[in-house]
């Protein structure tokens, strides 16, 4: 699976930040499936994206694109887009949330992704 950024309302890709000298997504733009049981045990393929970050402040949407890979041929077989969400400013971060009950799920089968249970306080 391959992952892009779009802004919070249109469908073009966004590449770059506003002065077009910064790629605005980094980390890895690409996810292997993962075979791995979700929060009810239930066997599932998921594809995880763990130091995907955005680097300018604003609203965005996700664009994940799935391509299967048949013996030397690879197939683009659907799309989909992220409900908006928002990217905020070191200074306007309002601080980090506990991880979900599916990533500490993934944690604990061996998927090597940052957990937070024990939050403290931001000052």
């Amino acid at each position: 699976m391959y992952v892009c950024v779009l802004s919070e309302t249109g469908d073009e890709e966004i590449y770059h930040t506003k002065n077009g000298k910064n790629t605005i997504l980094s980390g890895s733009l690409v996810s292997s499936v993962n075979n791995l049981r979700d929060i009810n045990d239930q066997r599932g393929a998921f594809f995880v994206f763990p130091d995907l970050s955005i680097r300018l402040e604003g609203v965005y949407r996700l664009k994940f694109h799935l391509y299967e890979l048949v013996d030397t041929m690879v197939y683009f077989r659907h799309c989909i887009i992220s409900d908006p969400f928002t990217v905020y400013s070191p200074k306007r971060f309002p601080g980090m949330t506990e991880s979900t009950e599916l990533s500490k799920a993934f944690a604990n089968q061996g998927l090597k992704i940052r957990v937070r249970t024990d939050l403290g306080t931001r000052k």
